[in-house]
């Protein structure tokens, strides 16, 4: 049998430690621990992927455990699972780097979900933390910009798992290798097409949205008086104004009836955007775009409920052109509009949802027929 990863169960009492190897082991490999010192013992010799970890436990008690888990090694997912769990437990335990806490008696389909995610998680955060190094390896980019991919490569322990990426990384780690007899130098903004490309995964309805999104919001830029650097960061921000939803399943992005959980969940990845592309630094003016692609004109939408002009413009310049995109875009549940439905939508919900004036620009390119959707290929770095 092919096991899918480690998983180290560090618990006191037998009954629980043996409740859950008895669970687990079909899908993983797992060890025991009956206290902390045993656990950090496992952690310094074996490959570990994740620790359930119980709290009270004689000698270390499970928090120092934890703390001392990511001191050795940072990337180990931790799990607790325990008895006397209290809010202010719970609060510390994902303080210092819990991924979740479960109480006692646990629920065994919350048990399987719960690990498999964050087993799946790690391997997603290791192969992008090694296709980072695997760039600056190559030395395929300028010492600051390899300086911001490091910054992303700790980072990375913020976003949730994403199925499906194997592939795309396994072909975008072949590309990068075909430089390694090369001179060549590497735009920023390609890596991160290449980046968003992976994360998008082959989904028809995610796949690409990014760079389409990237296209629309260009046509509306040639029509204002934007900077060179305005431009520069609606660019970055267009590429990665949805990089907060690689913690969502495209099944729940798929989904119609929502419920009121996983709406919020889908209702905060612009915040988890930000945050996850903190580490790179980039100007207020693009993560502002990210923060705020999701407001409404009227003031109804979100995180922040901003209207009218207090909206960051370029986040009103994407609001629209992914709106648009959505529209002709094919989802699960029903096929793309025709043009003349969107252009009328799009229209109807000027001064609601879009700014009336950008509305205005925007349409004029129905009419050229500049909005035929773009077909972008899998992004190479050259």
């Amino acid at each position: 049998m092919a096991f899918q990863g480690s998983i180290l169960v560090v618990d006191d009492e037998i009954g629980p430690r043996e409740s859950l190897r008895m669970i687990l082991k079909p899908l993983y490999r797992i060890h025991t621990a009956a206290n902390g010192q045993e656990a950090l013992k496992y952690i310094n010799s074996e490959k570990i992927d994740l620790v359930t970890l119980d709290l009270k436990m004689p000698g270390i008690h499970g928090i120092d455990v934890l703390r001392e888990i990511k001191k050795i090694k940072n990337d180990i997912e931790v799990v607790i699972i325990t008895g006397y769990g209290t809010l202010t437990n719970a609060i510390e335990a994902i303080r210092y780097g819990a991924v979740d806490f479960i109480s006692k008696p646990f629920n065994t389909a919350e048990i399987i979900s719960i690990v498999s995610k964050s087993v799946e998680r790690r391997k997603l955060n290791l192969k992008i933390k090694n296709l980072i190094k695997k760039i600056k390896d190559l030395s395929l980019l300028e010492d600051g910009q390899n300086q911001a991919l490091g910054n992303l490569g700790e980072s990375v322990g913020l976003a949730a798992g994403v199925n499906e990426i194997q592939e795309e990384l396994r072909e975008s780690l072949q590309q990068l290798e075909s430089f390694r007899t090369q001179k060549v130098s590497v735009n920023y903004l390609d890596f991160l097409k290449v980046l968003i490309y992976i994360l998008e995964g082959k989904e028809p309805y995610t796949s690409g949205h990014s760079e389409r999104v990237s296209f629309y919001a260009d046509l509306i830029a040639q029509d204002l008086n934007l900077t060179s650097k305005e431009k520069e960061d609606l660019q970055i921000a267009t590429l990665l104004h949805d990089i907060g939803k690689i913690g969502l399943s495209n099944r729940l992005l798929a989904k119609i009836d929502l419920s009121q959980h996983e709406s919020m969940d889908i209702r905060h990845h612009p915040i988890k955007g930000v945050r996850l592309i903190e580490p790179l630094a980039f100007s207020h003016t693009v993560t502002s775009a990210i923060r705020h692609h999701h407001e409404r004109w009227d003031g109804r939408g979100y995180p922040d409920g901003l209207s009218g002009e207090a909206i960051p413009l370029l986040a009103r310049i994407i609001t629209l052109a992914d709106s648009y995109d959505a529209m002709t875009s094919d989802r699960p549940y029903r096929n793309g509009l025709p043009t003349p439905e969107v252009q009328e939508e799009i229209e109807k919900n000027a001064g609601i949802q879009f700014d009336p004036y950008l509305v205005s620009l925007f349409v004029k390119h129905f009419k050229y027929k500049e909005l035929l959707s773009p077909s972008f290929p899998a992004p190479v770095l050259h």
